[in-house]
């Protein structure tokens, strides 16, 4: 009977580590990986790495040398180069303007293509 108590016990305790599958640890090696402070596995981002919400202004395909030419004046514009052209998407707001603010940190890379004339030095980056 004692012995049925232990094994019982020690099922329920779960692994070894004490930590169960897909939950691992914040920090530490436990998993692999480490994804920024609050950020669901899945949604963290690398640095460079384009932003989720960002990456949806694309469409369907995603380039793969994803760039963007922000309009430092109007942050709620930007255009995005899809399919050799620039394509001007506009009502980033809300949701985006972090993202906007971050993209705005990275370094200015030249375009792949002549860019729009549209009265202001535009801040092109590339992300990885």
């Amino acid at each position: 009977m004692l012995m049925i108590s232990v094994l019982a016990l020690s099922i329920l305790a779960g692994p070894p580590g004490g930590v169960p599958p897909g939950q691992a640890k914040k920090g530490g090696h436990h998993g692999g990986s480490k994804h920024a402070e609050g950020v669901p596995p899945g949604l963290a981002k690398k640095p460079g790495g384009l932003p989720p919400g960002l990456a949806k202004k694309f469409g369907r395909r995603l380039p793969e040398r994803p760039y963007i030419a922000f309009d430092p004046r109007n942050r709620d514009r930007a255009w995005f180069l899809i399919d050799g052209r620039w394509e001007l998407k506009t009502g980033l707001s809300g949701r985006l303007d972090l993202e906007i603010q971050d993209a705005l940190r990275l370094p200015l890379v030249p375009p792949p293509v002549p860019l729009p004339r549209v009265g202001v030095d535009l801040h092109v980056v590339l992300f990885n």
